[in-house]
Order: structure tokens, then C-alpha cells, then sequence
């Protein structure tokens, strides 16, 4: 009962710090539908675990509580992928910007008279 409570009363913070950052506009109107609905899914599941069990058993997993864990673990390598994708092609773009700048600012040698 704590735990669900904890997780109740944090998803309820994260859902309110990303309405905060709604309205700062620092995440758009569809990341913040979709952390939205990941919050008020969690809030959900935290009032009703074993509604999550039917489904579990229905893809081989005996408690609903498990498939989440899979389900949060394969999101969360998904997501690691991707941020390191960007980071390598944010990188490439840095690297070749700098470069492209060094080129630029080499003065070219002067004519010797």
C-alpha cells in the first residue's frame, strides 16, 4: 500500500512538472500528451494492478506487475538506442561544423614579392 501510494503521488508530480514544462513551451502540445498518458497509466495501474493481469496472461506472463517490468525494460533500451543514435549524428554534425570553420578561418598564404 506505501508503494502505491509513493508511486501514486510521484507520477502525479512528474504529470505536473510536465504540464509546467507545457506551458514553458520547452516539450510540444505531443510529447506532452504522450508523458501524459504515461502518467495517468501509471497512476492507473498503481490504483489497479491486477487489471494488468488478464493481458499479462493473455501474452504468457503469469502477473500483470512483470509484464510491466519487461514491457519498461524494453522501452527504456529502445530509448538508450535511439539517444545514441542522435548523439553520434549530433557529433558527426559538431565535428563537421568545426571543421568546416578551421578551413575558413586558415589564412591563405600571401604572395611573396
Amino acid at each position: 500500500m506505501i508503494f502505491q501510494i509513493l508511486l501514486i503521488a510521484f507520477a502525479a508530480f512528474a504529470l505536473a512538472i510536465t504540464f509546467r514544462q507545457y506551458r514553458a513551451r520547452k516539450v510540444s502540445l505531443y510529447w506532452f500528451i504522450v508523458w501524459a498518458i504515461l502518467w495517468l497509466v501509471v497512476i492507473a495501474v498503481a490504483l489497479l494492478p491486477q487489471a494488468t493481469d488478464p493481458v499479462a496472461q493473455l501474452v504468457g506472463v503469469q502477473r500483470g506487475a512483470d509484464l510491466l517490468v519487461y514491457i519498461a525494460i524494453v522501452v527504456l533500451a529502445y530509448g538508450l538506442y535511439k539517444v545514441l543514435v542522435r548523439l553520434e549524428k549530433v557529433q558527426k554534425e559538431i565535428s563537421d561544423v568545426v571543421r568546416q570553420v578551421g578551413i575558413n578561418r586558415v589564412e591563405k598564404p600571401k604572395d611573396h614579392e
